[in-house]
Order: C-alpha cells, then structure tokens, then sequence
C-alpha cells in the first residue's frame, strides 16, 4: 500500500479520494506553500529547519521536533527558516477514517476538533523519537497484509497524538504576537464579509500599508491579501458544510462577484463549491 508521496498536494489528493490517509516527508527548504484549505486534517511534525506557522488567525514559532494539529476548516501556511533544511513529516487523513478507526470514549478526534483545541505541543525527546519511529515504520513494505499494517500504524499515530495533546496542557496558548500583526488579523477576522482595503487594514493596526505588508510577510510568511482570501475561503468552506447556498456562501463571506467566487474555491480547495456542498452534505 502505497502511503507516502513525492509532494503534499498528491498526499493531500490521495486521502481526499480514498477518504483514508498519506503522508509526505521533505527536506526541501524552500516551501512555495501560500494560504491553504484541505478537505483532510493535518498532522505536521517539524524536526529541522522551521521558522513560523499561520494556522488560522494565530502565529507560531517553530522549534525543531515542534507537533502542530490542524482540521479541514483552518487556513495554513508555513514558513521555514532561511538557510537550512527543512525537515518534516506531514500526515495528511480524512475525517472519516479519523471517526472509523475511533472506539468508545477513546476518541482520535479531540486532538483537532475539541473545543479547547491546541494547536502547537513541543514533545520530548522521548515522544519525539516514539512519533519519528511510527512514521519511519511506515515506510517499510509487508508481503503479507501490508495495507491492513500500515492503517494500524496510522491509527497509532493519531492515538499519540492524541495523548500527546491532552497530556501537555501548558500549551493553551502559546501562539507568537506582534501587536501590529494581530490587530490587522482581528480586523479582518471581523470585516471579512465586507469590501476590505489594504488601507483599512493598515489603519486598524496603526501602521502604514508598505509597514504592514512588511510585517505580514516576514510574521505569516505571506500577503495581506492572501491572507484575506484564505479566511474567506475558510468560512465560506463551514457555510457550504452546514447546509448554506452557494450564493449566499459568497455573498457572506465578501466575495461580491460570484464568478470570482467559483475561481477563488476550485483554486484553493481543488473541486467547485457546488460540488463541495453536495459532497460534504
């Protein structure tokens, strides 16, 4: 069975088409990665190289051997630091093997839809190599029963997880702010349903706009504007799956030009809304 992939985009393909998991390991430095959405959850393991992380409306700083947790309805991107490798593993699995391979009052789901959800935990070196030795173990090809191997070791790993994240709990809020960074992300969390202008933005947090979109790219890794549109794309993605219609999904969530709209959604979740609604529903 076949479950590690050449790039996160095939990983992220696999396990949207079979609703099951993959993963991708990389030591590429330099990640093009811009705002994203995925129809799977995520699971990031940072060893070398990171530098931030935008996950929704929060900052983080990465540290080697860092464990990040995202859901399908958080925005992300990640930045890595300059001149290094950048070593990570990413495991990429749907919500629905996440709730198949759950049992009883132990549940695999908390760790990314709970509502005092963390999002960073910092292992130790112990839990570290247990993670590192699941994902490695998964490389390795079995003549018998292979496919049956490989959905167990990945339940294991979500079952860390898990623990991991329900044991360290003095990381409730451990996100990196600067104060003109959160403020223009508080702004447009709150007027993202409106027309929103660099320079609105920029006013909200007291900067100017050549200020502030320094700032978001040397924080977030990634424009004011992206960043516009990946929270939009966020919100219109929880519209669609509670039922709400694509034009009034688009219009609730700024997007005035309902073409642009449909653009702006295949580009960035990979299928039409239309097609999102009726599948998710």
């Amino acid at each position: 069975m076949k479950c590690f992939f050449d790039t996160c985009h095939e990983a992220v393909a696999y396990t949207t088409e079979t609703k099951s998991f993959g993963i991708y390991f990389s030591e590429e430095s330099n990640p093009t990665w811009h705002v994203h959405v995925h129809d799977c959850c995520e699971i990031f393991l940072c060893l070398e190289g990171g530098s931030t992380f935008l996950v929704d409306d929060k900052v983080y700083t990465i540290s080697d051997g860092d464990l990040f947790v995202i859901n399908q309805f958080e925005a992300h991107k990640v930045v890595a630091s300059k001149g290094s490798k950048f070593v990570r593993y990413i495991l990429h699995v749907h919500p629905a093997f996440i709730y198949a391979n759950s049992l009883g009052d132990v549940g695999l789901s908390p760790c990314f839809f709970a509502a005092n959800k963390i999002t960073k935990v910092s292992p130790t070196k112990e839990e570290l190599s247990k993670l590192v030795a699941l994902f490695e173990d998964m490389k390795a090809e079995h003549e018998y029963g292979d496919a049956i191997y490989k959905r167990l070791r990945a339940t294991e790993i979500l079952l860390e997880v898990n623990r991991l994240f329900a044991t360290h709990t003095t990381a409730r809020d451990n996100a990196f702010r600067h104060k003109a960074v959160q403020l223009a992300i508080d702004y447009i969390n709150g007027n993202y349903a409106s027309a929103l202008s660099l320079d609105a933005v920029a006013k909200s947090a007291f900067v100017s706009v050549a200020q502030l979109s320094r700032l978001f790219n040397r924080y977030c890794g990634t424009t004011v504007t992206k960043y516009i549109a990946g929270k939009r794309i966020t919100e219109a993605k929880k519209m669609l799956a509670e039922g709400r219609s694509v034009t009034d999904t688009a219009l609730s969530c700024g997007f005035n030009d309902y073409a642009n709209f449909i653009r702006t959604f295949k580009k960035a979740v990979g299928v039409p809304p239309g097609k999102y609604r009726a599948d998710i529903l």
